[in-house]
């Protein structure tokens, strides 16, 4: 096999042997994660052995780490020791005649350079040297031993010299040259071409490393290997890496650090460090400052980018090692209540000085004097350490690494969330971290600098005049045919529409968060958007996904802040009060009155320059870019002219001026600023009409905006209030704290979803990726962020923006019914394409009911038009060079379904009917169905009836963990680990109490009625290691299962499934943005995530280049429908196909969008079941959908000239882009990335997914050594067993393969108590015990990692320490992080204390430890847990099911304690006495716990030291419980017999009474609507549908009808209970009503009946005479084809749509809101209307409002057509024709009665006397059909 260098072509300079961009492939996004460590001697002195031992240390870690394609090259290890000085000195002596200088007298370093290069980048370097007055004593080629490194690595094997330097005897002098030497080299040596990376240059410490794994490091360094090598320190480190790309460079130690983790908010750290660049200035470097730019060097890492980070901030601002890392990775510190007051002064002047670098990072780090390591601020790294006698320290990411007797270890301990582990061999001391952070924060008078310098806003405000602080005000116009919304033309200028104010912004005000949304993003991409989308819609979130994780930032809102410094930032060289001087904002939305305080701020020398972001209309497209580049020219010249903030508005756009989009504004700036290097010397602050969602507000923040005022918002409900449509009517200072509330909780769920805490970082990041946004916007505004597909440029911007403009200001008085209402969120005919608008739901549903192939043809030719309209792959099509083949030679349907799957959709997101009909018709078909997270009960996978099997074959491991027991996991063919989740990467759920239901309890192993959350991936996914981890976990769960694992599509998803696939997964499914959900908000649902066409094709190219691609079977899913989109699929590199919604759509579900209500009418996504018994679908419509959809599939593979769909995977050059004809941006895009083949990235490559199987080594493990000595335990031969055996942290998921062997036998029931029981020695690797089945006791006498007891299934787990070791357990680490994490039964005992996330989702196991870290308990539903001893922090967040018993005795557990979800209470049962006693004395038994033993024995006075941890949803649940078993004995109580109760005088009592025959007249049962008003209240409009009978009550009695010619109809009684008719309205995601089949009009019937309901008659008017002229005629005559579409008719009577409609207009009318409104200008066009029947007054209406003159002509002797003498009075009294007639008279039209054009009145001559003639003729004579059969008897 060719070498991967030879094969591709690869970047020179920092990137060596990683490949140039290619195809959808970025070298930039590349990530790793690793295993950490190190090994020091506290008090300093030099020995051989420190070497040895972290030798151990690596290659026990060597699980940790990865291997490439080859198998043999590692990822990268290395090592970092303290100079070798002896050793040295006696090599150049014996080598080159030189004597070394003495110690710190000469600075060693090592340097990767090209083996063709030497002497050039030598003479190079020597002369940088000399340049600095430094001089180059001597050069040495490092001994290497090339044969032990593998094929991949070799190919980029640098030549490695080692060069010695000296120069002057000042000692910091000295350094300071050697840094700026270092600096300046790797910033010039590379721009000659050549290949240089100098690991190291310094006085104190040498790196060893490469692109090795763990145990070649070792022999290749000859160095390493030699006796004499003596150090007091060495700090290890091995690299998993996302790619198989040789990188030498990459490993890690870097200068001062190794870093395991990811550093989330990396682009906006690395633009400031270049923006300080403008504002740093060093007394010591003077104008040799520069020479150390760019403080971060190109190429780097993130890893790399934080060690020039801090070698900077140590090397040049003043700061020693600790206090830089503790700068740029401070504590949580802004929400802890139990920090010191002068560690939270410190933080919050570092904060003032510089954004933490934030992300889950365990950073190592050392000087030579000092070497430590420090915890991000969540604990999202592992990491151990023991200290020893002999006073020598181990750290490392595990325990276990190094063998050392038990009594000579005096503590083992682990760092804790944003704590500090620090050794200072120069004191010969190891210093705690509060020691060391109060010693740091003491240094300087900081809390004396914050309270005199900084500054607030209010301070700002009382320093203005009250007068100054009036908001501007803004005169609305008169506009006569619309409500209130059109009175503000910024409202239709800035993007606004009725939907987005409903369904988003009121809900911000009134609920105080976001509005929820389901069923995912149908709507089209901003990119194929015809309807003008704001520049916000190009953007899509990123999210975290593998390499790090996402965070919950409700119940962890601890660690969260939005607190931001503002202003000009000081020089952070030079630590001062200075840094101070910056205004400091708690969250960065501003009021109305903050905003004009900032705009007249003159306090303490401050002042602010507002600047106009509009630009003049009559500049056309032509003048966004000159606006922009005028924009950002004025903000540099504020910043150079002193001003300390800029303030952006579009207030002044009008009539004239157009808005700039704000986004393009902020962003154009501060990248200019940055670029200049004045970003840090002003504040920027937006003030915009058109920001209002939370993805604007993160928008806008993420490209740098310090702060924003929404000012449109706050005037828009402003002024529904004063229209009495704000309920509750609340003050503006309520409006704004609800809408700020919400905001901050929408941008802290969209920063955390990408797994950052603070604001301060997140602003800036930039963490977004650009769909369809072509370059040159990308490069002037958003600079770095990625935008792969090209799109629109500055023209077509302007262009909407100018759209919008004249949607605004336009003086035609017409119609906004589309522009008003566009559909963006729920479709509506007419507005926004969506991919399931009705007629695909129709036409799909009837060819899956019936096997109907014409419906499929109909249905796929509307589909593929919905996805050109929509989605990327519709401007694809297929081209080939082959000709057609028989489709009998193409394999057959029957093949091609087998790789067919169902969505990962839970048992509790939809219903269990819907549920098991899926997993039946996927058995049926020969494909796989998936349990979704939650769960599955074993009754379903025992039953395997080929014909109807309920067994999913597919099970999800997500974070919620729901009822994955080993059982579970056993009975599966394949283990889906949900990373995220298409319709809302990187958010968790919840799935609320009232839908939790026995069944679904059952199947959850929870409390009904108890809510269960589903966190964000988390947990024991941090990293890319750790999902390798999880991966072999679930392999040794069952050996049988293919490992599975979601991600979702975004940039770099390519490069983390390359990760995926070198950490041994074997499938991978890659989810597109438009996925479906149960639940989300519509942030998440429209803004996250991008395209499965992208995802699919980047993932495919780069396991191709990493020659991985044989391994993984490759799966895309999201909105897949049809044949045509499965073959674009397979084209794009996919080998499965993942469908959800369509098969839902086939088994009745109509697009309802009401999933998260629990209100699905037709019984598939709800749990109650009055709904669900309305479900209608068989398993035989999803056979019949997939067999109709294979195919077509067939079809086109024969018209392709194709045998298989094999044959067309990865062949993108069948696919061309054919983009939308009718849609100029679509014409736009650029796919050529997306199209191209990978295999001429890499030739020759194997590309069969699955031909090549991961390598696993399970045969190794020590549970089948095991399993053989209880195999006749598991097979009943032998009743009990017990061994005696050793571990080490290399025997990882111990006891899970023999889990999987029990399960296989005995299901959930497990072994009897007792069967098995292991004894051990040692420590346990990672997942000790995971999925311990029942009947399974384990005991280990030593220590475990992480992930002890995972998913616990019943099993017994003891682990306590050594016996003979020496120190106090309560007050020691004995096992990791999320220990029993899931854990569904079985007991713990844990003497010592537990780290971080302590039982998360434990929901029935009884566990014990002796202390735990933060989050403990967090989620937990079910089990017990007894802690004595200390918590951390945070303790029972989300907690819902379940007891905790706390021991303290110190009295800090309530402020340790997160009492969102519980109550503390003291220990007064006596059933939780006896049961805590009882749980101490087996505790004490089995782990001889001396804190357990005193407790027991002093119990009448420690027992008031207990705190009952109960969760208050719980308790509610048990009580309810109670009840309802107290019901039922009363029940059974009351045999035969009756109980009267109370009368329910309720409103919707008296309407359901109305169906019923009625005894009364039937006037006299509706009550009086104004009488009642409290009553209708009370109406559900939730479920209106369910609750109330449609009205029988239209028309007036028979009897009174028979003696009049009246109209039948009884308006009156009509109107007062109509609103109870409106609430059955289920105001429907895709309102069949309004579609084709439903109302002609197009009318918006589900809002104007929603107004009805609000009482908001008005506004029910103006939406109805969006559409429709003549409401008074419809609503008696017409035949209702909207009822007949509504979808409450398919299992209930519809909605009573026309009576709705009659009565607006008529009570219209009676108000005398209808007024003759002739138009305000004439355009002087006279227009002749022939006909004045229905369309003929109809064309007349609207002729005449745009300004014409028209005149109807009419034969009969009165106006109205049919309409006057077609249709009888009984339907349509005359009198509301000749109403309608004399209104429009009075509007200028005149009616030309009694004449019959052609006859009476030449045509011509109408034609000559106007400008144009419109024909209405209507029919005189009734049509007939003579088709065949027409006169047979009974056709009429």
């Amino acid at each position: 096999m060719r070498s991967v260098v030879e094969e591709m072509s690869t970047m020179k300079g920092q990137f060596p042997g990683l490949p140039h961009p290619q195809g959808l492939y970025d070298p930039t996004l590349e990530r790793d994660a690793c295993g950490v460590g190190f090994v020091v001697n506290i008090d300093g002195s030099k020995s051989h052995k420190v070497l040895r031992d972290s030798e151990t240390m690596l290659i026990r870690m060597e699980h940790r780490g990865a291997c490439g394609c080859d198998n043999d090259s590692g990822d990268g290890a290395g090592v970092l020791t303290a100079i070798p000085h002896n050793m040295y000195a006696r090599i150049m002596k014996a080598d080159q005649g030189i004597d070394l200088p003495e110690p710190g007298q000469y600075a060693t370093g090592m340097m990767f350079v090209d083996k063709t290069q030497v002497e050039e980048v030598k003479a190079v370097f020597t002369q940088m040297a000399e340049d600095f007055q430094i001089k180059v004593i001597a050069w040495r080629n490092v001994p290497v031993d090339s044969t032990q490194i593998g094929r991949v690595a070799m190919t980029t094997e640098p030549a490695i010299l080692q060069v010695f330097v000296t120069g002057s005897s000042d000692l910091a002098e000295f350094q300071r040259k050697v840094y700026l030497l270092r600096k300046f080299s790797s910033h010039n040596i590379p721009k000659k071409n050549l290949r240089y990376y100098i690991s190291t240059l310094s006085t104190e410490t040498i790196v060893y490393k490469g692109q090795l794994n763990p145990r070649q490091l070792w022999k290749y360094f000859l160095d390493l290997e030699n006796p004499e090598y003596e150090t007091h320190i060495s700090l290890i480190h091995s690299r998993f890496s996302t790619n198989t790309f040789p990188s030498w460079e990459r490993a890690h130690p870097k200068r001062v650090l190794a870093h395991n983790g990811e550093i989330n908010t990396l682009r906006g750290n690395v633009n400031l460090m270049r923006a300080r660049e403008g504002v740093m200035h060093s007394q010591v470097y003077g104008d040799q400052l520069k020479k150390l730019y760019p403080v971060v060097e190109e190429g780097m890492t993130d890893s790399g980018c934080v060690d020039n980070a801090l070698e900077f901030l140590c090397m040049a601002g003043g700061r020693e090692l600790p206090e830089a890392i503790m700068t740029m990775v401070p504590e949580a510190w802004q929400n802890d209540k139990n920090m010191s007051a002068e560690k939270k002064a410190f933080y919050r002047w570092s904060a003032f000085a510089m954004e933490p670098w934030d992300g889950p990072a365990l950073l190592t780090f050392c000087d030579g004097r000092y070497v430590g390591a420090i915890l991000d601020r969540n604990g999202l790294r592992p990491s151990r350490f023991y200290v020893t006698k002999d006073n020598v320290m181990y750290m490392a990411s595990e325990v276990g690494v190094i063998d050392l007797p038990s009594a000579d270890v005096v503590q083992k301990g682990r760092l804790k969330p944003g704590r500090m582990l620090l050794v200072d061999t120069e004191s010969k001391s190891f210093m705690r971290d509060d020691v060391i952070k109060n010693h740091l924060a003491g240094l300087r008078p900081v809390a004396k600098w914050l309270q005199e310098q900084t500054m607030s806003l209010d301070e700002i405000k009382k320093s203005c005049d009250p007068a100054s602080l009036a908001p501007p005000t803004y005169e609305l116009r008169e506009i006569r045919h619309d409500g209130w919304l059109l009175k503000d033309p910024r409202i239709p200028l800035f993007g606004y529409t009725m939907e987005i104010i409903n369904m988003l912004v009121l809900p911000m005000v009134k609920e105080r968060k976001e509005a929820l949304g389901s069923m995912g993003n149908d709507a089209p991409l901003a990119c194929l958007s015809r309807y003008n989308p704001l520049i916000f819609d190009y953007f899509k979130q990123c999210f975290a996904q593998v390499t790090n994780p996402p965070i919950d930032p409700f119940r962890e809102k601890i660690v969260m802040s939005l607190a931001c410094p503002v202003g000009p930032e000081a020089n952070i060289l030079e630590p001062s009060e200075a840094q101070c001087q910056r205004l400091w904002l708690e969250q960065p939305l501003l009021s109305l009155t903050d905003l004009q305080a900032l705009k007249v701020v003159n306090h303490r020398g401050w002042k602010s320059k507002v600047i106009d972001i509009v630009f003049p209309l009559d500049a056309g497209e032509d003048g966004l870019v000159p606006a922009l580049q005028s924009v950002c020219q004025q903000a540099a010249e504020a910043a150079n002219q002193g001003y300390q903030l800029i303030i952006l508005s579009d207030r002044s756009v009008g009539a004239n001026n157009v808005p700039i989009p704000s986004l393009l504004a902020g962003g154009a700036v501060h990248h200019h600023l940055i670029e200049q290097k004045l970003r840090l010397k002003v504040g920027i602050i937006l003030e915009t009409g058109e920001a209002r969602e939370v993805h604007h507000i993160c928008t806008l923040l993420g490209y740098g905006v310090d702060a924003i005022c929404p000012y449109l918002v706050y005037e828009t409900i402003s002024r529904l209030r004063g229209a009495g449509l704000l309920d509750p009517p609340l003050s503006d200072d309520e409006v704004f704290d609800s809408y700020q509330a919400a905001c901050a909780r929408g941008i802290s769920k969209v920063m955390a979803k990408m797994g950052i805490s603070t604001l301060h970082s997140y602003k800036g990041a930039q963490i977004f990726e650009a769909l369809g946004l072509h370059n040159e916007v990308v490069n002037m505004c958003f600079r770095g962020t990625a935008s792969r597909i090209g799109g629109v440029t500055f023209r077509e911007l302007a262009t909407e923006a100018l759209s919008r403009h004249k949607l605004a200001y336009r003086l035609e008085d017409t119609d906004e019914y589309i522009e008003m209402n566009p559909g963006l969120y729920h479709w509506r005919d007419g507005g926004e394409q969506h991919m399931n608008d009705p007629l695909t739901l129709a036409n799909l549903q009837d060819a899956a009911k019936n096997n109907n192939k014409s419906a499929y043809g109909k249905f796929t030719e509307s589909a593929w038009r919905s996805a050109m309209k929509c989605s990327l792959r519709g401007q694809l099509d297929f081209t080939s060079r082959d000709g057609p083949i028989d489709v009998a030679e193409v394999e057959p349907a029957s093949e091609i379904v087998k790789r067919f799957c169902t969505g990962a959709m839970s048992f509790g997101s939809i219903s269990m009917e819907a549920h098991t009909s899926l997993a039946i018709a996927m058995n049926r078909i020969g494909g796989k169905s998936n349990t979704g997270e939650g769960g599955e009960n074993a009754d379903r996978y025992l039953n395997e009836d080929p014909q109807f099997n309920k067994r999913s074959k597919i099970k999800q491991v997500a974070s919620g963990r729901f009822g994955v027991t080993s059982s579970y996991l056993t009975h599966a063919d394949e283990l889906q680990i949900k990373m995220a989740q298409g319709a809302k990467p990187g958010e968790g759920g919840e799935l609320p109490g009232h839908k939790v239901s026995k069944e679904i309890a059952k199947t959850r192993h929870s409390i009904p009625g108890v809510g269960l959350i589903s966190p964000p991936p988390h947990h024991d996914i941090y990293s890319i290691e750790d999902l390798a981890e999880l991966i072999y976990d679930l392999k040794c769960s069952n050996p049988n299962a293919r490992i599975s694992v979601k991600l979702v599509s975004e940039a770099g998803v390519g490069i983390i499934a390359a990760g995926v696939a070198k950490g041994k997964a074997e499938h991978i499914t890659i989810s597109g943005h438009d996925g479906g959900t149960g639940a989300s908000s519509w942030t998440g649902i429209k803004n996250a995530g991008l395209p499965w066409e992208l995802g699919i094709s980047e993932t495919h190219q780069t396991l191709v280049m990493n020659d991985l691609r044989s391994r993984i079977v490759l799966q895309a899913d999201g909105q897949i429908r049809s044949g045509r989109d499965v073959v674009v699929a397979a084209m794009l590199g996919a080998d499965e196909y993942g469908f959800s919604t369509a098969p839902l759509i086939t088994l009745g579900c109509t697009m309802m969008r009401k999933c998260h209500l629990n209100t699905c009418p037709v019984g598939i996504a709800t749990q109650d079941p009055v709904l669900r018994a309305k479900f209608a679908g068989k398993p035989d419509y999803v056979v019949n959908y997939l067999f109709l959809l294979a195919e077509e599939i067939r079809d086109i593979l024969a018209k392709l000239g194709k045998r298989s769909l094999q044959e067309v995977i990865g062949c993108t050059e069948l696919l061309k882009f054919s983009p939308d004809p009718e849609n100029h941006k679509a014409g736009l895009l650029d796919f050529s990335l997306i199209l191209k083949n990978a295999l001429t990235i890499r030739p020759n490559t194997e590309i069969l997914g699955g031909s090549v199987k991961q390598i696993f080594d399970l045969d190794k493990r020590l549970d089948y050594q095991v399993l053989e000595k209880c195999r006749n335990v598991i097979d009943g031969k032998e009743k009990t067993v017990t061994l005696n055996m050793k571990i080490g942290n290399e025997d990882r998921t111990f006891g899970s393969t023999l889990s999987y062997y029990i399960s296989k036998k005995t299901v959930e029931d497990g072994l009897p108590k007792g069967s098995i029981n292991i004894n051990l020695t040692g420590s346990g690797g990672q997942s000790f015990c995971a999925f311990l089945a029942g009947g399974v006791h384990v005991t280990l006498e030593g220590d475990a990692n992480d992930y002890v007891g995972k998913g616990l299934s019943g099993g017994e787990v003891v682990i306590y320490p050594p016996k003979d070791s020496p120190f106090d357990s309560v007050n020691n680490v004995i096992v990791g992080n999320v220990v029993l994490y899931g854990a569904t039964a079985g007991k713990a005992f844990f003497r010592g204390q537990t780290a971080e996330r302590f039982c998360v989702r434990n929901s029935g196991a009884i566990a014990v430890s002796e202390g735990c870290g933060d989050h403990g308990c967090e989620y937990m539903t079910g089990g017990r847990v007894l802690i004595i001893g200390l918590t951390g922090r945070n303790f029972a967040a989300g907690m819902s099911g379940g007891l905790a018993f706390i021991y303290d005795k110190e009295r800090r557990f309530d402020s340790m304690c997160n009492k969102a979800s519980v109550d503390l209470e003291s220990l007064e049962l006596d059933e939780d006495s006896d049961f805590i006693q009882n749980l101490l004395k087996e505790f004490h038994e089995k782990t001889g716990s001396v804190r357990a033993l005193d407790i027991l024995q002093n119990w009448a006075q420690e027992k008031q030291f207990f705190i009952k941890v109960f969760p208050r949803e719980y308790r509610r649940a048990l009580q309810e419980m109670a009840e309802e078993e107290a019901k039922k004995v009363a029940e059974n109580e009351m045999i035969n017999g009756g109980v009267d109760g109370d009368e329910e005088d309720d409103e919707e009592e008296v309407i359901n009474e109305q169906k019923k025959p009625a005894v009364v007249d039937i006037e006299e049962t509706i009550p009086n609507a104004t009488q009642n008003l409290k009553k209708l209240e009370k109406l559900d409009k939730l479920r209106g549908f369910m609750k109330y009978d449609r009205a029988s009550y239209q028309y007036r009695d028979v009897k009174t009808r028979q003696k009049d010619w009246k109209e039948i109809y009884n308006h009156k009684v009509v109107k007062d209970g109509l609103k109870v008719q409106a609430a059955r309205c289920m105001d429907c995601g895709v309102p069949f009503c309004q579609s084709h089949d439903g109302c002609p009009l197009s009318n918006i019937i589900p809002k104007w009946n929603d107004l009805i309901f609000r009482d908001d008659w008005k506004e029910a008017l103006n939406q109805l005479l969006q559409t429709n002229n003549f409401p008074e005629f419809t609503g008696r005559v017409c035949p209702a084809p909207c009822e007949g579409a509504c979808v409450l008719g398919i299992n209930s009577p519809p909605v009573t749509i026309k009576n709705i409609e009659c009565a607006i207009i008529d009570h219209a009318f009676e108000m005398g809101w209808i007024k003759p409104e002739p138009p305000l200008t004439r355009t002087g066009k006279k227009v002749a209307v022939i006909g004045s029947g229905p369309s003929g007054l109809a064309a007349a209406a609207q002729l005449n409002k745009a300004g014409h003159t028209v005149t109807v002509y009419e034969r009969n002797d009165r106006p109205g057509g049919l309409l006057r003498y077609g249709i009888p009075t009984m339907k349509l009294d005359k009198d509301v024709v000749q109403r309608r007639v004399d209104l429009m008279t009075q509007e200028g039209i005149a009616f030309v009665c009694g004449q019959e054009v052609g006859k009476d009145l030449p045509a011509t001559n109408i034609l000559a006397e106007n400008d144009a003639m419109v024909l209405a003729l209507g029919a005189t004579y009734p049509r007939d059909l003579p088709i065949p059969g027409r006169n047979l008897n009974g056709i009429h």
